[in-house]
Parts: structure tokens; sequence; C-alpha cells
């Protein structure tokens, strides 16, 4: 987590607070407890794929190093593309994962067959939503951007028939290279001043945004560099229209940046409800009580700039942490204290996975074969076999970090 995104830590909250739930909760798997892996793909495809192949035992076929550790489905994916490396390798052993934030269109070849499940809706009803909102406004001159790969290529495909269909014309269409290291940035720096000077001298007043974490990062940054270039100091003054993909998050250093130019911004959201118990897991958050979160020290030093007692470092900070800074105080891109669409999403997800699980346990069902006899049984189970009933419980009607899941004999902990 050395380049952390710091709103993405909720994504491991939530996670760690469905699984505690669940393994604290005698009508769900009784007998047995949720363990949990967490990877970082640090939005690269190399470390997507070694992270993937990182995973427990599962891809040595027939070989097992650890009994009591039994891996049976994988949530990650918070961009389309991550989605899509991690299915790569887990789609050969018929792994199920569990995407959080990418909306994977319908004719990539997934069908009900295949080990990869969303979510959140389809892509393309959110296209739908844009054409119809332009036109409740009247807004017939508009440009768009979108990340330069193949789901913002995919995205500015789709999107301007739609346009032209409906007699709304485009201004411009950009799109913004990846950048993944500190060296890449300063690479595209000049690129990032050019969208900027064609976004600004465009007399369009709206502009759609397509994108996720990353991209929306580099977007304020576009910004920034663009206004200080920028001689007469003017406003941006558009409107930006952004997919649910976006979310309004910072790199560390970026929280204290002014929000201004997105005042008055539409965006889509995924749906989202209330938790009950979250808020005070995230307010009960102490990084000298760890309680095998191993992220939080380093979450906490980041974005509260202090630093811990004996650390190794040798950074200079002007405070030591001390346990008593307070989560809430810190600005909504960089933290928020009300469960986010994303989080949302990875919290039904574990408990899509786990009732799952608990329906094979079940008596009288055609699954119950396959794990009776407990757990000496279940080290026999394939997570293919995880698959149909993870298709009938929330795949009917229709994210960066990885999860996976590992079943763990009675008391062994995570």
């Amino acid at each position: 987590m050395e380049s952390v995104v710091p709103k993405n830590y909720q994504h491991i909250l939530a996670f760690i607070f469905a699984v505690k739930e669940i393994n604290e909760n005698p009508k769900i798997l009784p007998n047995l407890t949720l363990g949990f892996h967490i990877y970082d793909s640090y939005f690269n495809e190399r470390m997507t794929y070694r992270a993937t192949l990182n995973l427990p035992s599962t891809f040595i076929p027939n070989y097992k190093c650890d009994t009591q550790k039994h891996l049976v489905a994988v949530i990650g994916g918070l961009d389309f593309d991550t989605s899509f490396y991690m299915a790569d390798i887990l789609s050969i052993y018929k792994i199920p994962q569990l995407t959080y934030g990418s909306f994977a269109p319908e004719d990539c070849g997934q069908s009900q067959s295949t080990s990869f499940y969303r979510m959140v809706p389809n892509e393309a009803h959110q296209y739908t939503g844009i054409v119809e909102l332009l036109l409740h406004f009247g807004w017939t001159w508009v440009g768009l951007l979108a990340v330069d790969n193949d789901s913002g290529e995919r995205f500015i495909q789709t999107l301007r028939p739609l346009l032209s269909q409906k007699g709304i014309c485009l201004a411009f269409s950009e799109t913004t290279r990846k950048t993944t290291y500190l060296a890449d940035f300063y690479d595209v720096q000049s690129d990032f001043i050019q969208i900027y000077h064609v976004i600004m001298e465009s007399e369009a007043k709206v502009v759609v945004f397509y994108g996720g974490t990353t991209p929306m990062i580099r977007l304020r940054t576009m910004l920034v560099l663009g206004e200080m270039e920028n001689i007469n100091k003017t406003s941006v003054g558009k409107v930006w229209i952004l997919t649910a993909q976006v979310d309004f998050t910072t790199l560390t250093y970026q929280m204290s940046w002014d929000m201004q130019a997105f005042h008055g911004s539409l965006s889509f959201a995924v749906h989202s409800n209330v938790v009950q118990g979250f808020k005070a897991f995230l307010e009960a958050q102490n990084p000298f009580e760890e309680n095998g979160n191993g992220f939080v020290k380093q979450f906490w030093a980041q974005v509260f700039l202090c630093l811990f007692p004996n650390s190794n470092t040798e950074e200079q900070a002007s405070e030591t942490c001390t346990g008593e800074e307070k989560l809430e105080d810190l600005p909504s891109s960089g933290f928020e204290m009300s469960i986010t669409s994303h989080s949302y999403s990875i919290y039904n997800a574990v408990y899509a996975t786990a009732h799952a699980l608990h329906a094979m346990f079940l008596p009288g069902t055609k699954y119950r074969a396959a794990v009776e006899g407990g757990m000496q049984k279940l080290q026999k189970l394939q997570p293919w076999q995880v698959i149909p009933i993870i298709t009938y419980k929330f795949d009917m009607g229709s994210e960066m970090i990885s999860f996976s899941f590992c079943l763990l004999e009675e008391g062994a902990g995570l």
C-alpha cells in the first residue's frame, strides 16, 4: 500500500466487517469459519497476475499445502481491466470471481457457465441514462473524456452513435493516458496540459467523464496542472457528468486540493444502503489494536501524517500517531464514514458467497453430497461447485484490491 488510495481502505474494512458478522452468526455456516487473504493489484497488469498466482495453493493441481485453508471464491476487480486480468487465471480453474466495481458488458463472452459474476448492473444501462439526462436538460453540445484503455474506448465507441441518434453533437472526444508508476506520470504531463486546453477552449459546457479510481486521480491532477499553466486563472466552468465507476477519491497528497471544479457536477451511482453497525465499526478502528488488520498502521500514518513509535522509516513527521485521531475528521475524498457503493457491493458479495456455501450444507439439496462428512469432505470441495449456488443467489436480474475466501476449521482463526 505504498501508493495507497485512502478512500479505498473502506473497501477492506467493509470486507472484514462482513466476514466478522458472518463468523459471529450461528445461523450461517455453523462450525465453520470464513478466512481471507487480501492482495493489492497496484492497478498494474503484471502485479495483478502476480497477486492472482499468489493465491493459496489452488493453482498447484492435486496439492494442498495447508489442510486448514480451502480457497472457494475471490472478490476483486475495482476496475474492469483488473477483473479480466484475474479472470484469465481464475477461469482456468473455474474459481468464481465476484466483481464489485466494474461494469462487465454482456457481449464480452460472459455466460452463466463462466466463473465471472458481477455485483453491479451492466454498463449498457448507464449509457441510456446518460443520453436521457442530456436530453432532459437540453444539452446537445458535449465533450467526452475517458481513460485510455479497452473500457474507455468501448465507452466512447458505444456512446457516440447513441448521442448522434438523439441529435446530441460531440465537441471533442479525448482519452487520458494510463499511468501506474510515478515515472510514467512525468511523461504524460504534457498530454494532461494539452487535454486541459481542449476542454477549456471548447464551447461545450458539459463534459461526460468515464473512468474509475485512478482516472479520477489523474483528472484532478490534470485540472491542477492546467490551472497552473493558465495565465488567466479562469475556472474550468464546466458541468461534469460522472459515470458510476468514478469516485471522488484522491491520493494522500491530494486530500487538501480544492474540489471547486466539480461543484454542481452530476454523478451516477450504484445502489447502496445503510449497514447497521458499520459506522460504529469504523469509529472503533485503532492502529494500536490491529486485530489481524495489517493495513491500519500504514493507512493511519499516511492520512494523519504521523509516525508510530519505533517506526523504521527515516521520514520526518510533525506529530506522533496517538490513536486518538478521528477518521471522521478526514475530508470525504480521503475517507467516508457512511458506506460507499463500492463497499456495499463488497459487503453483499461476501454474504452472497457465504449463503451459497451455507446452502451446500442444507439437508435435502443436491449439493449436500459434496460436503457430507464435515471438513474432511470439504477439502474435496472444488470452487466450481459453488458457482451454481452463487448464480442462483444474486445473478438473476442483472473492483485495485482483491479478496479471496478460504474456509477454516472451527477455531483456526484468520
